[in-house]
């Protein structure tokens, strides 16, 4: 079922009786980048997916986000959804939004997923980079920073093989409102270093990386984990950053496992 939660576009999958899980995707995707893990748990799970605001099908607005305000939308959806301690799966930016939302909330959510995240607040280095990105954006559309993103979020091995299949990827991002994407940037660039609260964390957590990841490194997600109480560490064979398409199967497992 599509809803509508204050702008934002929200797909629920599944009976609503049951264990909710909410998928929040990455940058610079929309709630799609989970069909498929979607499809192999809405049986047994209540699945909640949303374009964060600015993406997809959800309303842009001013496009002056933050990661509190990315946050307050979770936790729209999860207050009008009615939702009973769900649990939070993040990729990526997405994993900034559910560390920041638990670290707000704690006590609300039964447990996390975090795949391919980390809770270090953006160097001077990485402004920098997420000011080219925008003055790129403005001044040659999103094309050219899309070809340059998707050489290394992907493995050099799915870029090769899976032409068509990025493509079509790119093709929807490509229709995503400039705004949206430089909101999303300006976010990222602002928000908070979650590291510290990464010990008073007493749910359970499943941190998932990739071996070939080259935006955030499989050490930075084990040290993270190192530092949770009850966390479950998962690397990846044959994937780069966005792991939950290019090792679709050894992604949904650990998350099959994690849950049972």
């Amino acid at each position: 079922m599509n809803i509508d939660i204050d702008g934002l576009y929200v797909k629920t999958n599944g009976k609503e009786t049951n264990q909710a899980i909410i998928f929040i995707h990455g940058f610079p995707f929309d709630n799609s980048l989970w069909d498929t893990i979607i499809d192999k748990l809405k049986e047994d799970y209540y699945c909640v997916s949303y374009d964060i605001r600015g993406f997809g099908n959800s309303e842009i607005n001013s496009g002056q986000y933050t990661m509190e305000s990315y946050t307050d939308d979770l936790e729209s959806i999860v207050s009008k959804l009615k939702l009973d301690k769900p649990i939070i799966c993040g990729f990526s930016m997405g994993g900034y939004i559910a560390l920041r939302a638990n670290e707000k909330l704690q006590g609300e959510f039964k447990a996390l997923i975090l795949a391919n995240t980390t809770t270090d607040s953006d160097t001077d280095e990485a402004k920098l980079k997420r000011a080219s990105a925008i003055s790129s954006i403005n001044g040659e559309g999103i094309e050219p920073f899309l070809d340059k993103f998707f050489s290394v979020a992907f493995s050099e091995e799915f870029n090769k093989k899976e032409t068509q299949k990025l493509k079509v990827l790119k093709d929807k991002i490509m229709d995503f409102s400039p705004i949206g994407i430089n909101g999303a940037l300006l976010a990222m660039v602002s928000r908070t270093d979650t590291t510290e609260s990464l010990s008073d964390i007493d749910i359970p957590v499943l941190l998932i990386t990739a071996d070939d990841d080259k935006v955030i490194p499989p050490e930075t997600m084990k040290k993270m984990s190192d530092k949770i109480k009850n966390s479950t560490f998962v690397s990846l064979k044959n994937s780069g950053h966005v792991s939950m398409l290019e090792n679709t199967k050894e992604f949904y497992n650990a998350i099959r496992n994690f849950l049972t």
